[in-house]
């Protein structure tokens, strides 16, 4: 008996208002996420990837977005969810890691105290001293240097990959089911790159994690993923196993997206984490 998928997601739709009338980014997609599979999302800018992350972590509000189809997460709908019922979520049993790390974390709060809000807001009866002790196991967890002194640094202080090392430990604290990765490597050299992206598998492993990392590069997707999804203008142009799609392309746009590339999967960006 095949289990049922972690999440589920049907006809997926988003509408942006315009003066003109509702932009449709998303048109109808669809797929699904097993328990500690790993989920690529591919495309250029504008196809709408970026769009699907935000709707499944129910950041939509402040744009004013209209979704429609089926999203179901462990059993829940989520497009029917209550603020207060995405407030208990988020962060919880589904968190999402964004491109830019300086954006996201508060630059006059020190590291190690915006890791801990997690916990303050989650899990209330943990002491202040339990509660740091956690945020620095976690640092530590994620690979910062010296993270007793770290625990304590502004993210000015750090550098662009030891920030997005903090923002995955704050977003992997509590053990979510699901991790969201929007471009998380984008704006670091090759090098941190390949570091970042081997130590996100190796935690997706250690916690029976599922993730859906959202790129535009056939690089990363070749060497992280399991599955991987085209989008092209909202809509999935292709779907299937990796290697099946990268090695194998059937639609014109992924053979235009791979043709654009030197080069994708064979582990290379694997080898390089593992001597970086």
């Amino acid at each position: 008996m095949t289990a049922s998928p972690l999440l589920s997601v049907r006809d997926l739709t988003v509408d942006y208002p315009s003066r003109s009338g509702p932009v449709r980014a998303v048109g109808g997609v669809s797929f699904e996420v097993a328990p500690g599979s790993v989920l690529g999302v591919v495309g250029e800018s504008g196809s709408g990837k970026s769009s699907i992350g935000y709707a499944l972590m129910g950041l939509t509000d402040a744009s004013h977005a209209i979704l429609g189809g089926a999203v179901t997460f462990e059993g829940r709908d989520l497009l029917a969810l209550s603020r207060r019922d995405w407030r208990q979520l988020r962060g919880n049993r589904i968190a999402m890691v964004f491109q830019d790390a300086m954006a996201t974390l508060n630059p006059v709060m020190p590291v190690g105290d915006q890791i801990g809000e997690v916990f303050c807001f989650h899990r209330p009866d943990m002491s202040r001293k339990a509660i740091r002790a956690a945020s620095l196991e976690l640092l530590e967890r994620v690979g910062i240097q010296d993270a007793a002194r770290r625990i304590d640094a502004y993210p000015h202080q750090l550098s662009g990959g030891m920030r997005q090392r903090v923002v995955i430990a704050a977003a992997i604290a509590l053990k979510p089911a699901l991790l969201i990765a929007d471009e998380p490597t984008t704006a670091l050299d090759v090098t941190v790159q390949a570091q970042i992206l081997g130590l996100m598998q190796e935690l997706s492993r250690e916690q029976g994690m599922a993730m859906i990392l959202v790129s535009h590069d056939l690089d990363v997707v070749g060497d992280v993923c399991e599955d991987v999804v085209v989008m092209k203008d909202g809509v999935v142009v292709e779907a299937g196993h990796v290697d099946d799609v990268l090695s194998r392309p059937k639609h014109a746009y992924t053979m235009q997206l791979l043709n654009a590339r030197p080069s994708f999967g064979g582990g290379h960006m694997q080898a390089e984490a593992a001597h970086g």
